[in-house]
């Protein structure tokens, strides 16, 4: 059931970030006067499908994603050609509202081959489609200008005018439906974040301690030093841990009034190798791996291994471990470890400390377990929300600055896809919907928005670079030129994202 779960709430996760972009594009293509074939969240077979004036609106039975279909977003190109064999129905007045292109239907007013038509209409032209009917006549008829085309007897949609085609709005206008879906995730994003701001107000700057999950250290204990080091509020805290060289810690507390010393052992988090400390009591005074990261497991480590080594040089304690990782900048690293008494040695790639922090995060963490609480703030709550969001714009451009780095250590193989995004949301949600999981998805909006925005064809900022194209050159771009551009562009991104997929899907079961 906890599998199920998860994967509910990923495949809702991510609907709701894609429908959310797809407004976007969908509101500002209906302000523009586009024709929307259809609004669509979830894909699949559809569950409800309503028509509301032009546009489609359905509810589709798998919950990944969605889709808005505008007419002439792909060029303007009719259903038809010459030579074609079609059917055709006429309304009261003679004119043609329904163009089959399924021959198994019989109920048409005519049936014949195509020879030459006008579908498009620019500058309001009458449409038409000129036909050799079966009994050897050419016939012209005109054709309503929300004529649709009939598939079968179930699918139809509706022929794409010049004045109702994208492609027929000027630049301003084109940019602004292509902008408003990442324009509407960095929204969504904005809004978690603000929201989270007002819930859980800001970080108290104490030395108080509001919550613990360190059995040494008790709520309301007053932190006055860490290993000698004063600590009048929570920047003196983590300054202090930043200093500290063994895993075991002394603290001078304040506990109802009295002054007392506590020794207790801090959690090191090693982010740039991958690698934790272990608090269980028995594995006290070994360095004994409590936490790890893929690409150590992908070595071969696992959770209780104990480390003697690091390239060459034994290591007695995480004291030891924690000295050799603050100075870390190579890409890779040897261990020896002990497991079931044998020893082995295993090499894998890691992260320099200068990539970590190129994306905002500190590669070596230390931790007491506890925090000094939060309090409402007014001015705060309206500053959290650019911070954060600027966090994640950041850490997002930093990261894809990174992969064009050789000495970053972070390559392709590093990217996640669907498989990897699902075990990052999984992960999360384990934990409840608390702050942590949105905060996740407020950041997975802003991912999905800035990766829309790249000036790659296919994605939204690959067709505003041929709308700066356009608005330099005074030229469009061919429209069957940028249909190949995109079609080819689509077929790499779908292999990078196969490839990726698979390296998730190698490293979830590894």
């Amino acid at each position: 059931m906890t599998l199920i779960y998860e994967i509910i709430i990923f495949l809702l996760v991510l609907t709701a970030i894609i429908s959310i972009h797809e407004l976007g594009h969908f509101l500002l293509a209906k302000k523009a006067h586009i024709l929307v074939h259809e609004f669509s969240i979830g894909m699949g077979p559809h569950i409800i499908k309503k028509k509301k004036g032009d546009t489609y609106y359905a509810l589709r039975v798998i919950p990944l994603g969605g889709y808005v279909s505008m007419s002439g977003e792909n060029g303007d190109f009719a259903y038809i050609k010459k030579g074609s064999k079609i059917g055709i129905n006429l309304n009261e007045i003679g004119l043609v509202k329904e163009i089959t292109l399924d021959r198994t239907i019989s109920n048409t007013s005519f049936t014949g081959e195509v020879l030459d038509f006008d579908l498009f209409g620019e500058n309001l032209k009458p449409l038409f489609i000129e036909m050799k009917l079966e009994d050897g006549t050419i016939q012209r008829f005109q054709v309503e200008r929300t004529a649709r085309y009939l598939y079968n007897y179930k699918k139809e949609i509706q022929i794409t005018p010049h004045e109702s085609s994208f492609a027929s709005k000027t630049i301003w206008q084109r940019f602004l439906v292509l902008f408003f879906g990442p324009l509407m995730n960095f929204i969504m994003a904005f809004v978690i974040f603000f929201l989270i701001g007002i819930i859980q107000g800001k970080p108290l700057n104490d030395n108080k301690i509001a919550e613990s999950f360190n059995s040494d250290l008790l709520a309301g204990d007053v932190i006055l030093s860490i290993d000698g080091i004063e600590t009048k509020d929570s920047k003196d805290i983590q300054n202090a841990l930043l200093q500290i060289a063994d895993e075991e810690v002394e603290l001078k507390i304040l506990r109802n009034n009295n002054e007392v010393t506590v020794s207790t052992y801090v959690t090191i988090v090693l982010q740039n190798f991958g690698l934790a400390s272990s608090k269980q009591d028995e594995h006290v005074g070994k360095v004994i791996i409590g936490g790890i990261g893929q690409k150590a497991k992908a070595a071969g480590l696992n959770l209780g291994d104990e480390i003697i080594s690091i390239n060459g040089t034994l290591v007695h304690s995480w004291g030891d471990v924690l000295n050799i990782a603050r100075n870390y900048n190579d890409l890779s690293i040897k261990i020896t470890a002990r497991r079931d008494n044998e020893e082995f040695e295993v090499e894998f790639e890691v992260f320099s400390n200068s990539t970590i922090e190129a994306i905002g995060e500190r590669p070596v963490i230390v931790q007491l377990g506890f925090n000094t609480g939060y309090a409402f703030d007014l001015g705060y709550t309206f500053i959290y929300p650019f911070q954060a969001f600027g966090d994640s714009v950041t850490q997002m451009i930093s990261t894809l600055g990174l992969l064009f780095n050789p000495r970053s250590g972070i390559g392709i193989g590093d990217l996640s896809g669907p498989v990897g995004i699902f075990s990052i949301v999984s992960s999360a949600s384990r934990s409840g919907l608390g702050i942590g999981f949105w905060s996740l998805v407020a950041f997975l909006s802003v991912n999905i928005g800035l990766m829309n925005l790249l000036p790659i064809p296919a994605l939204d900022g690959g067709r505003i670079l041929f709308l700066g194209y356009e608005a330099i050159t005074k030229k469009k771009v061919p429209a069957k030129v940028e249909m190949w551009v995109n079609n080819i562009s689509f077929i790499l991104l779908l292999a990078l994202m196969l490839f990726v997929t698979s390296n998730d899907i190698i490293r979830l079961f590894k």
